[in-house]
């Protein structure tokens, strides 16, 4: 069988997480060929050793020089109209209310977009007229009824550099496959919809990260105005609903996700949780702990893993455990730069740098374990976190933030790992303390979550899933539920948890 696998801003570019998975899903199906069409910045490299069964790489940087105007003509001319009609339906749609039509007309909009790139090429197109004008009209439009402020050219000329990028992504495309595999929603997924339309191709969809929920989070961080977010989230809330409409199935890593998947649209006979795997035979029982009290963290240095939560939260361990220290190991990647550099900042100011040790990238996370003896997880999102289910396979004691499927790797009393609020560093400080401080409150836990992790995140479980979704899909069947994902729910306090409202129109201001 031969499958596109479709990645955003991972693999094979990036190491650890996501990227993790993809290598696991590749190599682990060896008996199937993967071509992989990566999206990512400009000058990205391949960093992974890629197996025999990869045939193609692409990498396409999202943020590459933009396309040539078109020159004026009048066939040229009718094909411009035509993306304008199209750009002010899709705005319409994404900027309007809830209504019944709204999806289908978004869908509708985007189908004429990818018939347009057939044509012309969208991408030149929009670069002699984009969404500007379209953003402008669908808002005024919208704005009377809603009561919303009007917004600017300046923020629609910045909302449509964004969302432009995004859809003169359609351009690309790529050899005829079995199965289509995108590894998130957004853009990923829009250029799966563009080649499925195009073939006939059906798509899988696994999201680790809620992908919606991801970009409200980063957009709230951002400098931008009300108005470019609102615009931004709108457009990539509609994109996300018709991507839920449009895949023969839907395989989130964990409930948490699956739940927003049905916000957004999709048919709960679609969906099919498949959790993430570890090998055990590469993440043995460690039976060492360091001389000195120590937390280790894994993972990329970024926003969404929250370090500013960890620091904050270690100076107060450092308070009741002076010889306490906090080694850091991930990469930074060249985007989040500032990011560390503000978080050095941080450590200095709370007197603690001399005790964070930034250890950059690890061979593996099995050293980064070893080096702790407990491993902190304080993230704001996550899907079903490799970090965590790594560090319960080598037997290590866990302080987690309760983000995305986080407590669905844990057990209703937290024997196998700890979870508290996310941004709450007086908590995690708490919970950490109490694991430094008892040695058979640690081994009792590590062994506990051995015992789990051997039991539900064994990396044959996850293949043979994902082996059955792609011969299922290819055949234009659906997974059959298993007696044990059927009966699976998340017990106790989170058994009632339901993710965070989906935002739009005067709803998402309360973000900013």
């Amino acid at each position: 069988m031969r499958i596109v696998l479709i990645t955003e801003g991972t693999y094979p570019v990036v190491t650890g997480g996501v990227s993790t998975w993809c290598d696991q899903l590749i190599v682990g199906l060896s008996e199937h060929d993967f071509d992989v069409v990566a999206l990512s910045g400009s000058g990205a490299k391949i960093v992974w050793e890629l197996p025999p069964n990869v045939r193609k790489v692409r990498v396409i940087p999202v943020w590459g020089p933009p396309a040539a105007p078109l020159r004026a003509g009048p066939r040229r001319r009718s094909s411009i109209d035509s993306t304008q009609a199209a750009l002010a339906q899709l705005w319409d749609a994404a900027l309007g209310p809830d209504v019944d039509d709204a999806v289908e007309r978004t869908t509708n909009a985007l189908r004429q977009l990818v018939d347009i790139s057939d044509r012309i090429g969208l991408s030149h197109a929009l670069a002699t007229r984009g969404s500007v004008a379209a953003i402008l009209g669908a808002w005024s439009r919208q704005a009377v009824s809603a009561g919303e402020r009007q917004i600017s050219v300046a923020d629609a000329v910045m909302a449509a550099g964004i969302v432009d990028r995004a859809l003169a992504l359609v351009d690309n495309r790529f050899a005829k496959a079995d199965v289509i595999h995108a590894s998130s929603n957004g853009p990923s997924s829009l250029l799966a919809l563009a080649q499925s339309w195009r073939h006939g191709t059906p798509i899988l969809l696994t999201e680790h990260g809620v992908y919606l929920r991801e970009r409200y989070l980063a957009l709230y961080a951002a400098k931008m105005t009300w108005p470019v977010r609102r615009a931004v989230t709108a457009f990539l809330r509609r994109l996300c609903q018709v991507v839920h409409l449009h895949a023969h199935m839907v395989l989130p890593v964990n409930q948490f996700n699956a739940r927003w998947e049905r916000r957004l649209g999709a048919a709960p006979e679609r969906i099919h949780t498949i959790t993430n795997g570890v090998d055990p035979a590469k993440f043995r029982m460690v039976t060492t702990e360091p001389e000195v009290p120590t937390i280790s963290f894994v993972g990329r240095i970024d926003p969404l893993k929250d370090l500013e939560t960890l620091i904050s939260a270690f100076a107060l361990v450092r308070a009741r455990v002076p010889d306490a220290q906090l080694r850091i190991f991930g990469p930074t990647p060249p985007e989040n730069v500032s990011y560390k550099a503000r978080l050095v900042a941080l450590a200095l100011s709370l007197g603690i740098n001399d005790a964070v040790r930034w250890e950059g990238p690890s061979q593996g996370s099995r050293p980064a374990i070893e080096a702790g003896h407990l491993v902190a997880l304080s993230s704001v999102s996550e899907g079903l976190p490799f970090t965590l289910l790594e560090a319960m396979m080598c037997g290590r004691a866990t302080v987690n933030t309760d983000v995305g499927g986080v407590a669905e790797c844990l057990d209703e009393h937290q024997t196998t790992g700890m979870l508290v609020a996310a941004r709450d560093h007086v908590a995690f400080a708490e919970a950490c303390v109490a694991l430094l401080s008892d040695s058979q409150l640690r081994f009792a836990m590590g062994t506990a979550a051995r015992r789990r992790a051997l039991a539900e995140f064994t990396l044959e479980r996850c293949l043979h899933r994902y082996r059955e979704a792609y011969l299922a899909a290819r055949d234009g069947r659906l997974l059959k539920q298993t007696p044990q994902h059927a009966a699976k729910r998340v017990h106790g306090k989170h058994a009632a948890r339901v993710p965070a409202p989906v935002l739009t129109g005067r709803q998402f201001r309360l973000l900013a």
